[in-house]
């Protein structure tokens, strides 16, 4: 709200609207940064509290790890497939985020300058899209049979 003073002693209050979104896209943007800020709080809190108290720290195996995760060849339980989902959504939801965030302040610095945002978004959703594809797979393929053993020697 802005204010100015007409006479001395009083204010007058002039109500100014609420910028509009500069489309129907922004708007849905600025709606998923909220609703996805809030999941990912959730995710990371239930993950921390999964690994830091039920588990403990000190408890964190790499045995563990391919019991929750899976040896790859094997055939995949549900609760396999359920930790499998949490970190996938986790991990879209997070880069997803990430990306969107970028690409607003990118537009921030760069939209009088289209070629300079395009091409920088270009290389950001590049990038982010190559780190999500190798996550997912990671993910959905499984652990190795005894790598893990090895490379903690």
């Amino acid at each position: 709200m802005a204010s100015t003073t007409m006479t001395p002693g009083r204010t007058v209050r002039k109500i100014q609207p609420i910028p509009q979104a500069r489309n129907r896209f922004e708007l849905a943007m600025w709606l998923f940064m909220r609703y996805s800020g809030l999941a990912l709080v959730f995710l990371a809190l239930s993950h921390f509290w999964m690994q830091h108290v039920l588990i403990g720290t000190h408890e964190i195996e790499f045995a563990g790890t391919q019991l929750r995760w899976g040896i790859s060849g094997e055939p995949v339980t549900v609760e396999q497939l359920i930790w499998r989902t949490y970190y996938a959504v986790m991990l879209v939801l997070a880069v997803v985020h990430g990306i969107n965030g970028v690409r607003q302040v990118a537009y921030d610095y760069f939209a009088h300058r289209p070629a300079v945002y395009k091409g920088l978004m270009g290389v950001v959703v590049a990038v982010a899209t190559l780190i999500s594809l190798g996550g997912i797979a990671a993910l959905f393929i499984g652990a190795a049979a005894g790598t893990g053993e090895a490379a903690l020697r």
